[in-house]
Order: structure tokens, then C-alpha cells, then sequence
């Protein structure tokens, strides 16, 4: 039996069960306050790879607020809020539409058709 995954992982390591877990590890969100009212996600654009408006509305809806981007492409949330916030909703937004729920891979892309968000994934291509 050994020699039999021995061959397969040399020919084929993913149909080996040899999968090591992946972790996404992402900058934490910088935070600023403008005044007492705003908060302002500074490296907003630098965490996001695509669908930057739907990421936007997801915190936006998450958060229970509003905001907008900036000139300079930060993004403007009305309310006083820590990082640690931001960090929660951005776990649960990686949780949902970037790992794969069958592999769990972050090598996924997120499609829309029909105005419906579909994540297929690279290695299972599903």
C-alpha cells in the first residue's frame, strides 16, 4: 500500500491526499479617523484583488453603514470603527468568496453571470 501512494504522489500528488493546508495571510487593514464621524480604511485597493465593489458592499453591508472611495482610493466608512472590524468582516469575506469549500484553496475565481456571484475553483474546477 505504501509503494502504491508512493508511485501516485511522484505521478500525481494531488490525487494522493498529500494536501497541505494553504493560509492566506494578508496585510492588516490601516485604519485612520478623520474627525469623530469617519473612518478611513487606508490600504483598502491593496487588499483587494478584484470585484473592488463588491468587496465594498459586503463591508459597507456588513458593517451596517455607508461610504464611499476617496481620491485617493481609500475607502470612507461614516462611523467610528477599530481594525479589528474590518479584519472580522474581511475573514468572513475571504471565508465565503475566496476559499474553495470543497478543497479548501484560495486558488478560486470569482465569476459573475446574471447578476449572481459564482466561485469556481482552480484545482477542483468546480
Amino acid at each position: 500500500m505504501g509503494r502504491v501512494f508512493h508511485i501516485l504522489r511522484e505521478n500525481n500528488p494531488e490525487l494522493a491526499g498529500d494536501r497541505r493546508r494553504t493560509v492566506i495571510r494578508a496585510r492588516p487593514p490601516q485604519v485612520l479617523r478623520e474627525g469623530t464621524k469617519k473612518t478611513i480604511f487606508v490600504n483598502f485597493m491593496d487588499l483587494c484583488r478584484t470585484y473592488l465593489d463588491h468587496v465594498m458592499t459586503f463591508l459597507l453591508a456588513e458593517m451596517g453603514t455607508s461610504g464611499s472611495l476617496d481620491g485617493q482610493q481609500r475607502l470612507v466608512v461614516k462611523g467610528r470603527f477599530a481594525p479589528k472590524n474590518f479584519e472580522g468582516i474581511l475573514k468572513k469575506y475571504t471565508n465565503e468568496y475566496i476559499i474553495c469549500n470543497g478543497c479548501r484553496s484560495p486558488d478560486t475565481i470569482l465569476s459573475k453571470e446574471n447578476r449572481l456571484f459564482f466561485l469556481r475553483c482552480e484545482q477542483v474546477d468546480t
